[in-house]
């Protein structure tokens, strides 16, 4: 009897807190608190783009970009990563 009890009272004091979490408005409605970001990583953030190289594996045409709306943009992607996304 007394172990039910207590696990009513952290379930309890747990829906309370999530709560009181989800009820406070601040948290998608603040403005950015920085200007941008510098992610280093490897080929899940960084795609590459060689544009500005003298080479001859490029990337701007089909069907590389084939997702984005204006096309191939020299990216080695066929669409966005998690850091477009962010």
């Amino acid at each position: 009897m007394e172990g039910e009890m207590s696990s009513r009272g952290w379930v309890l004091g747990l829906v309370s807190v999530l709560l009181l979490v989800t009820l406070n408005g601040d948290g998608a409605s603040a403005d950015p608190q920085v200007p941008c970001y510098f992610i280093f990583g490897d080929s899940l953030v960084d795609n590459g783009n060689n544009n500005g190289l003298n080479s001859l594996a490029r990337s701007n045409y089909l069907p590389y970009g084939i997702d984005f709306a204006a096309g191939p943009t020299g990216r080695f992607s066929n669409g966005k990563t998690t850091v477009d996304v962010i």
